[in-house]
C-alpha cells in the first residue's frame, strides 16, 4: 500500500457546525489511530469526500452545513459515493434522521450513540459492505 492511499484510508471526515461536538468526535477518532479532517460547510465537505476517506461523519441538525444536500451529493458523485457516511442528530429527531436515510446515508444513529459508541459504528460501517 502506497503512504498516501495509508493515509487516505486513516482519513475520517468529520462534517458539522457544533465546534464542541466536532472536535470531541475529532479527539476521539485521534484516539483510535484515525487522521480526523473537520469542515464545516457543504463545499468543504464534497472536497474532502472526493480524497476518498475512510469514512464521514455529519452533524445532521448542523444549521450551516446542509446535511441532506450534501449527502446526496456526495451519493450522487461517482469519486465520493464509496465514501461511507455515518450522520447523527438528536434521539427525537427521528424525521431527520429518516430523511438522512432517504438521501442516502450509509448509517444514521443518534448524538448519544456516536460519543459512546464511535469505535464501534466505524467498525461496523468500515467492514460492511455498502
Amino acid at each position: 500500500m502506497e503512504p498516501g492511499e495509508r493515509s487516505r484510508r486513516s482519513t475520517v471526515v468529520v462534517a458539522g457546525d457544533d465546534l464542541l461536538f466536532s472536535d470531541r468526535i475529532a479527539a476521539r477518532l485521534a484516539q483510535l489511530g484515525y487522521r480526523p479532517v473537520v469542515v464545516r460547510t457543504a463545499d468543504a465537505f464534497h472536497e474532502a469526500v472526493l480524497h476518498g476517506p475512510a469514512a464521514a461523519i455529519l452533524n445532521l441538525a448542523s444549521h450551516r452545513l446542509d446535511a441532506l444536500a450534501a449527502i446526496r451529493r456526495a451519493k450522487a458523485d461517482s469519486r465520493a459515493r464509496g465514501v461511507p457516511l455515518v450522520g447523527f442528530c438528536g434521539h427525537a429527531d427521528e424525521a431527520r434522521r429518516a430523511a438522512a436515510r432517504e438521501a442516502g446515508c450509509d448509517l444514521v444513529t443518534t448524538n448519544g450513540a456516536v460519543a459512546a459508541r464511535l469505535e464501534r459504528l466505524l467498525g461496523s460501517l468500515l467492514s460492511a459492505p455498502l
